[in-house]
């Protein structure tokens, strides 16, 4: 169990988070919310990297503060592309990032084969970082965080860049991982965490404005996401007076997915998915 109690953080006039109290246990957790919301405060006050104004942070009960190097290792976090050397071959990052966790040499040695394994990367361990497509940089610090065998993982923006085939590699390879851990995701990317989150905080200006699963969440938007089957001279008019998630055409006629508190003339209801919640929660436009 990893509790978070009463987190504040400011940076002078700005508050990046207010009050900030939550408890995790096992499995997948999403942080969503617009640039400034106060997800990167929050992963870097809990991988220490900052210090929050109040507040306190317990891991099985005791407060990471007097834990120390004790809770750095239960630890193990993924920067958003960040921390890679590009001269390294990814065995040596390994090694050098096992050193810094104070890793034995027996215990590296065994982890590093058993990560690159998970990561699909073995064959390509001996192969320059600089090298590396996108997917693969992400694979490689996926596998850094874990050494270790953390408890813990934050995971800034695992699968941003990536192409489809890679960010479902990555997806899996999340839930896999998360049957033992507290795996905590920050990212942009809501449809990447829709089937796998055990539950979605929606974080803006530094508060929790709401949590839950995501069958929960989206089961809130029921009877406000619909279809509209137009044509093209309506649809400046449906734009300006809905939130739109898509729009896509045939050869007869366009077809407007909105977000409405009412029910649009004509409009066929849709099922909500945590994309549509996202635009539901964060679209500042006003709309009538």
């Amino acid at each position: 169990m990893l509790k978070l109690e009463n987190i504040n953080k400011s940076y002078g006039d700005i508050h990046a988070l207010k009050h900030f109290s939550y408890e995790f246990s096992t499995g997948v957790y999403g942080l969503l919310g617009p640039n400034g919301a106060g997800k990167s405060t929050l992963m870097n006050i809990i991988t220490d990297n900052l210090s929050a104004d109040q507040g306190s942070i317990l891991y099985e009960g005791k407060d990471v503060k007097q834990m120390g190097k004790a809770f750095r290792r239960v630890l193990g976090y993924m920067p958003q592309q960040q921390g890679l050397y590009p001269n390294f071959t990814l065995n040596r990052f390994l090694w050098y990032m096992a050193a810094l966790k104070g890793m034995t040499k027996t215990e590296a040695s065994k982890q590093i084969d058993q990560l690159l394994t998970l990561v699909n990367l073995s064959d390509v361990r001996q192969k320059r970082l600089g090298a590396f497509s996108g997917g693969m940089k992400q694979r490689a610090l996926i596998a850094q965080a874990m050494l270790g065998n953390p408890r813990v993982l934050i995971l800034d923006e695992p699968t941003a860049g990536l192409d489809p085939k890679e960010r479902i590699r990555i997806r899996n390879l999340i839930s896999e991982i998360a049957f033992d851990k507290i795996v905590i995701i920050a990212t942009h990317v809501v449809s990447d965490i829709e089937f796998i989150a055990k539950e979605l905080l929606l974080l803006k200006n530094g508060e929790i404005i709401s949590s839950g699963s995501p069958h929960a969440l989206c089961a809130e938007l029921e009877g406000k996401v619909f279809e509209i089957q137009t044509t093209p001279d309506k649809l400046k008019e449906i734009t300006r007076h809905y939130r739109v998630g898509n729009i896509s055409k045939d050869e007869n006629s366009i077809y407007v997915r909105v977000i409405s508190d009412e029910i649009p003339p004509g409009a066929v209801t849709q099922k909500p998915s945590v994309e549509d919640l996202y635009l539901y929660v964060f679209d500042e436009d006003d709309k009538i």
